[in-house]
């Protein structure tokens, strides 16, 4: 089975080559049966010198491509698609690639596409997904941010589905089989009724995926480290949004409510003080929406859950706002995003009383 990575790069001179690196292409030693796939997006630093350079450097074939229509969708679509052709040419069938997605500031375990590439032929039909780390520098200089964030989780994480039921996929440790991919219909942009586009690209892929029967299988020994460089550009969003990437409007309207930012060093004050408190809910609202009330929706649209399970269930009042069905999860799964985000903006005291009323033994609940 032939594997390709495919990488997005806007201007990422600074740490592409070490990515390419930690991932075996630009080295000494060729990797049998992988390919490298870079596509720029615009990018007006010197990325595509580096590009060239990984490529002149690589005993692996690289693949280099460029789409100047912004966003996440289209470098990734695009670069599946030279990776198509590029087997193609090798005489593989769509079964016999394996799509594996990175991201141009992370780096990856050295068995990293090993693990990836075990998992895959496990579960041939299912997404595969690795697992990303924080590095121990980032966790010991910032040792106040982390326990903010899992104080902030624990309080809701009796809420949260099991592990094996979740929906929200790391976009830079996935991977797929092209025929799957193809089947699944490809990663689509897709926007809400303000005109903004919905992120998120490979958990809406998985959405339909799961509407075909796909499941998401975990490779525990494929470890990657990414940057926390969002998380240091705005420490405060990236908390309140527990790192999932929300769209224009939300972002517009988070910097005029929060103009000045904390450092993260000032997530080491104890106590944090009244000005988090709202930051702590708006994250734990994420929290309850990604790893609670879309993977349960997700299972009442399949037939998978019964709703006599829920009567009881904090969860209740929000899950009877959202009404989605498996042709919506197929057709416009960022419609599912885009209900329960509207509901926390237009409707947060039902999240607050979810939040007083959750269970607080968390003994058999830490599922993440």
């Amino acid at each position: 089975m032939q594997t390709a990575v495919v990488i997005p790069c806007l201007n990422e001179e600074a740490s592409l080559t070490e990515t390419c690196l930690s991932l075996g292409f630009g080295g000494s030693a060729a990797l049998p049966g992988s390919v490298l796939v870079l596509v720029d997006n615009g990018s007006s630093d010197g990325t595509p010198a580096v590009m060239e350079a990984i490529k002149k450097a690589s005993p692996t074939p690289v693949l280099l491509g460029q789409t100047l229509e912004r966003g996440y969708v289209p470098p990734r679509h695009l670069g599946v698609l030279m990776a198509k052709a590029f087997a193609a040419e090798q005489g593989l069938s769509d079964d016999e690639l394996l799509i594996l997605q990175a991201d141009a500031d992370t780096v990856y375990a050295s068995d990293y596409l090993a693990a990836m590439q075990a998992a895959a032929l496990s579960a041939p039909l299912d997404l595969i997904e690795g697992v990303a780390r924080p590095s121990e520098n980032f966790l010991n200089d910032h040792a106040g941010y982390a326990a903010c964030c899992a104080m902030a989780d624990e309080a809701v994480s009796s809420l949260f589905v099991a592990e094996q039921d979740e929906v929200i996929v790391d976009d830079k440790v996935a991977g797929f089989r092209l025929s799957q991919y193809l089947r699944w219909g490809g990663h689509q942009r897709e926007f809400d009724r303000h005109g903004d586009e919905i992120h998120a690209e490979t958990s809406r892929l998985f959405l339909r995926a799961k509407t075909y029967g796909a499941g998401r299988t975990r490779s525990a020994g494929a470890v990657a480290y990414p940057s926390r460089r969002k998380i240091e550009a705005d420490p405060l969003a990236a908390f309140a949004t527990a790192g999932f990437p929300r769209e224009r409007r939300w972002r517009e309207r988070w910097a005029k409510t929060h103009p000045v930012y904390p450092s993260l060093a000032q997530f080491d004050c104890t106590p944090l003080g009244e000005a988090f408190l709202q930051p702590i809910f708006m994250r734990q609202m994420h929290d309850i929406i990604l790893f609670a009330l879309m993977p349960a929706q997700v299972q009442l649209a399949l037939g998978q859950r019964s709703t006599i399970s829920l009567v009881q269930s904090p969860l209740a009042p929000l899950l009877e706002k959202v009404d989605v069905s498996a042709e919506v999860l197929r057709m416009a799964p960022g419609r599912i995003f885009e209900a329960f985000f509207t509901l926390a903006e237009l409707q947060p005291g039902l999240f607050s009383d979810c939040i007083r009323n959750a269970p607080r033994d968390l003994s058999s609940n830490d599922t993440r």
